[in-house]
């Protein structure tokens, strides 16, 4: 029986019936998403603040995603590059909303350096997208920024990094996340071919959003820039996914709205979907689209009463990011990839003491 215990990887602790091992590394994370979206949802929903908590509820979320594995150093050095990369990209966005000459090549540099981030390893790519996002979310902000807003995300961020603590002084370092490996794109100009595609990929999808209205904008970019990897099978395998779950998730929250329930029934709804977000990322991605899609719907519904009209927009914003996507990823993969390990690529040895290129953990 000892020897059957010690061949439990060390992520998995305690055992259901029939002998199905619990992966408390999952049920860790999920308790991280709990805390990050529950606790502004909760206070604002207290005070009367649903509108004013969205941007921590969501930013809350991205602070879910953005955690390492291991010891608590290099768990809080990732929620402190992922805070400095969403402030500045939402900083960016702000300032440069309104001059042309300013935005777009600003937005340019930033998907651009995204695209060539995972040479470095798992965190930048995951924190660069959070800065694009940001700086498309900066720039579609009314001329008049409500002070509460930043306070309920400085006070997520304090949140996660003391939830983040305690979670490592009860249970220690934190297993990886599961991750499919990615293929690498091909050839000496392989990686720079790849970050120019999803560049303009990223840029046509502001263009097409900005056409539309602001709103549009952010939820056409974001579409892009999560199912673009740095992988053609990995992103033609999101796109379809994503498809498939962001259609489940509106229906959810479309039957779940319907009626126009209680806000503590909402409540309820949101904080039941939270923890599970994290589990389904590299093996039913559609699930985890349909789960983010239903708490951001439920969320909006919580704070604007609208999330009934929001539904056939946000259909319509996914389609039309899974319609960019699979150009840009034509283009970066013009011929077949190759793993590092294929290519007998003689700089994997240096990188040995990083994680290669994974599914990262973005929406």
């Amino acid at each position: 029986m000892a020897e059957k215990e010690d061949a439990v990887p060390q992520e998995f602790r305690g055992a259901a019936a029939g002998g199905a091992f619990v992966n408390t590394a999952q049920v860790r994370r999920g308790l991280q998403f709990l805390i990050n979206i529950g606790a502004p949802l909760v206070v604002g929903a207290m005070r009367g603040e649903s509108q004013t908590a969205l941007a921590a509820v969501v930013v809350g979320m991205a602070f879910g995603f953005a955690d390492s594995a291991g010891a608590l150093g290099s768990r809080l050095r990732v929620l402190a590059i992922d805070a400095i990369c969403i402030a500045a990209g939402a900083a960016l966005g702000y300032v440069s909303r309104n001059n042309d000459a300013l935005h777009w090549p600003l937005f340019v540099a930033m998907t651009v350096a995204v695209g060539v981030a995972p040479l470095t390893g798992r965190t930048l790519p995951l924190t660069g997208r959070h800065a694009v996002m940001a700086f498309t979310v900066g720039a579609a902000f009314p001329s008049a920024l409500n002070p509460l807003q930043i306070w309920y995300v400085l006070g997520v961020l304090l949140l996660a990094a003391v939830a983040r603590t305690v979670d490592h002084l009860i249970a220690g370092p934190l297993p990886r996340q599961p991750a499919v490996p990615l293929q690498l794109p091909s050839g000496r100009g392989g990686w720079l071919r790849y970050a120019v595609a999803f560049s303009g990929a990223a840029t046509a999808a502001l263009w097409i959003g900005r056409a539309l209205d602001p709103t549009h904008t952010i939820w056409v970019v974001a579409t892009t820039l999560v199912v673009m990897q740095a992988d053609a099978h990995a992103s033609y395998r999101r796109i379809v996914e994503r498809i498939a779950g962001t259609f489940a998730g509106v229906l959810a929250a479309w039957l779940l709205t319907l009626g126009l329930p209680s806000m503590a029934f909402i409540c309820a709804c949101i904080l039941v979907v939270a923890p599970l977000i994290p589990h389904h990322l590299a093996n039913r991605y559609w699930l985890h689209t349909a789960l983010i899609a239903l708490m951001i719907l439920l969320a909006y519904d919580l704070a604007n009463g609208d999330g009934q009209g929001l539904l056939s927009e946000r259909v319509v914003d996914m389609l039309l990011g899974c319609a960019i996507a699979p150009v840009g990823t034509a283009a970066a993969f013009a011929r077949p990839p190759t793993s590092i390990e294929e290519a007998g690529d003689p700089a994997a040895a240096q990188r040995s003491d990083r994680p290669p290129p994974h599914a990262d953990g973005s929406e």
